[in-house]
């Protein structure tokens, strides 16, 4: 529109003020802004061949996932030829660094089908690429929200109660009083990790161990043979095979919740076994995984997206080479291992994409080493040991000096003899030998023998082969009268040498 105005600028002619006419100003029009397309696709050969429908307002799967713009039906004539980007306006911008996805669905009841998305900086814009159109609207996540969700849902898995006492069948140790005769003894940390109990399996003490906690602990008893695991394993479900696999063999036993051990406990006199129960730190891994494992499920659940079973995914994500090297490690190295992006997309198909920012969140690597610490502080609290031990048996009936012609022989507290023969001349030979398992059938004693020491002092005097160090041997104790076993001759108490037995 061009605009004039008027001023009073003199007289004219006549002395009548005259109108003076002001300079014709133009004006240009006001710039056009054009609107951004709602969406914009880039890529397909033939642009026309792509048709973008009616948008309509989307409704979000679950908790913690909201829309940010419409759902818009993108359609392309045939298959696409390569990879497309698209563009989506937002209905209003979203804070910086805002988890985004762009998400599609086959009609109400198919599954939702996420791809990764990267917000523009302006904050207003999402881009994608995808080989597959359909209908797509942008999915933002309420972080916090779905970070104290995890954090809930993790924290109630990790502190899942142990067994409780009704779960796991002690074992059965019918002989355990006879099994405790000739000197056995048995005896164990007040712990909660192991039930235990000493028996005999014929002639043979046997130390049987059942794990009382819910989840695996190690079992070594260093010099005892292993006779081997019986029972079922408690745990609802847990997949034990990728558990064990995924910690390997180290050292002892690893045994299964409610699952029996036994070991063989047959002792010499004065000897003992030592049996040891404790997690580790590869087993401590694989708890805080199982826990976490069990807070994605939920929170996919709780997104409204379908996922796997707990279990089934916790055994998926052991199975994988690059967490199996993670285990022991801090937890850092266990998300990168176990539960980065990629994997989380392999093994949850694209609704990984959704929890991967919650996962490998800093405040979850936090969650997830304090469980770790938690663990290796109570580890030295799950620790349990018993020890079976056989005391020396007492020789109070052997203990004494015996004598004869030119002979004595002495047997002291601790079972050691010592033998002397001489002649007229001086002493002959001196031997000494060490005493074991004195057994009493009736009025006679009788005791093993390993010798120990011998010192020829007049070789010419003794007839025959030289006993040898190491040589086994019985003693044998009746009537008042000893009979060793190496230099074929007998000792008397003093009154049976007053009997003339030992002449």
């Amino acid at each position: 529109m061009l605009l004039a105005l008027s001023a009073l600028a003199g007289c004219g002619g006549g002395g009548t003020p005259q109108a003076a006419a002001e300079p014709r100003v133009s004006t240009s029009p006001s710039p056009t802004v054009t609107p951004d397309e709602p969406v914009e696709v880039i890529g397909p050969e033939d642009p026309a061949s792509v048709t973008v429908g009616d948008p309509e307002p989307g409704i979000a799967p679950g908790d913690g996932l909201y829309y940010v713009s419409q759902v818009y039906p993108i359609e392309h004539e045939g298959e696409l030829a390569q990879p497309a980007l698209v563009r989506v306006v937002l209905d209003n911008a979203v804070p910086a660094r805002t988890p985004v996805v762009a998400a599609a669905r086959d009609g109400e009841d198919g599954p939702w089908r996420f791809v990764s998305g990267r917000l523009d900086t302006d904050r207003r814009h999402v881009e994608f690429i995808t080989r597959e159109l359909g209908s797509f609207g942008i999915l933002a996540m309420d972080r916090a929200s779905a970070a104290e969700q995890l954090a809930d849902a993790f924290t109630e898995a990790a502190d899942r109660p142990a067994n409780p006492e009704d779960a796991v069948t002690k074992p059965e140790c019918t002989t355990a009083a006879a099994a405790r005769q000739d000197g056995y003894e048995a005896r164990s940390w007040k712990r909660r990790t192991v039930f235990w109990c000493l028996g005999q399996l014929g002639d043979s003490r046997v130390l049987s161990v059942t794990n009382r906690r819910d989840v695996p602990v190690r079992v070594s008893a260093p010099g005892a043979g292993s006779l081997g695991v019986t029972g079922n394993a408690t745990g609802d479900g847990t997949p034990w095979t990728a558990w064990t696999a995924a910690v390997g063999e180290g050292t002892g036993t690893l045994l299964l919740p409610g699952r029996t051990a036994r070991f063989d406990a047959d002792l010499d006199p004065g000897a003992s076994l030592l049996l040891t129960a404790r997690d580790d730190q590869a087993g401590r891994s694989v708890q805080v995984l199982r826990a976490a494992t069990t807070a994605i499920a939920t929170q996919l659940d709780a997104f409204g997206v379908a996922s796997p079973r707990a279990d089934r995914l916790f055994a998926s994500v052991l199975a994988q080479r690059s967490c199996t090297r993670a285990l022991g490690k801090d937890a850092e190295a266990l998300v990168a291992g176990c539960l980065a992006e990629d994997a989380l997309v392999d093994l949850l198909d694209t609704p990984g994409l959704v929890v991967a920012p919650l996962v490998e969140a800093p405040a979850t690597r936090a969650l997830l080493d304090s469980e770790l610490t938690r663990l290796r502080d109570a580890a030295p609290k799950v620790e349990q040991r018993v020890q079976v031990s056989r005391s020396e048996p007492p020789f109070d009936a052997l203990v004494g000096r015996y004598t004869g012609p030119t002979r004595v022989l002495t047997i002291t507290e601790d079972g050691l003899a010592t033998e002397r023969l001489s002649s007229p001349a001086g002493p002959v030979i001196d031997l000494t030998y060490r005493l074991a398992n004195p057994t009493r059938d009736g009025r006679t004693w009788t005791a093993t023998s390993t010798l120990t020491a011998v010192k020829v002092l007049d070789r010419k005097l003794v007839s025959g082969a030289l006993p040898r160090v190491g040589a086994p041997g019985m003693l044998t104790l009746a009537g008042g009268i000893v009979t060793p076993p190496y230099l074929a001759t007998t000792y008397c108490t003093a009154d049976a040498a007053e009997q003339g037995s030992c002449g």
